[in-house]
């Protein structure tokens, strides 16, 4: 997700609620923001304000860091969802808006199948 928090928070409340409804499908989730150390914080806050447990991170040197390249993350993009089984990468999502998260559900419905 791009560095700015406060900005995700209804993509985040929407995969927690994801991850809550398939948790026994065996269906864990992480966010990473692509931001650096400046984003400790307010993903604290984020985390405590509206009661997420999905694990949420920032990258220790920022957007530069190797794992963005590896994964082709397009760095100019509002957010990337990744669904992976098996370390296979099975759909992928770019800017998605948390009110219209339908694609990615049934797309995680259909992994876990």
């Amino acid at each position: 997700m791009a560095g700015d928090v406060s900005k995700a928070t209804g993509l985040v409340a929407a995969i927690q609620k994801l991850v809550d409804a398939r948790k026994e499908k065996g269906l864990r989730a992480f966010v990473v923001f692509m931001g650096g150390p400046e984003l400790k914080d307010p993903i604290q806050k984020l985390a405590a304000d509206k009661h997420i447990s999905v694990p949420m991170v920032f990258l220790p040197r920022g957007a530069r860091e190797g794992d963005v390249g590896a994964y082709k993350i397009n760095p100019q993009a509002k957010n990337t969802i990744l669904l992976w089984r098996q370390e296979k990468v099975q759909a992928n999502f770019v800017d998605v808006d948390h009110g219209k998260f339908a694609p990615v559900e049934k797309a995680v419905d259909e992994m876990l199948k």
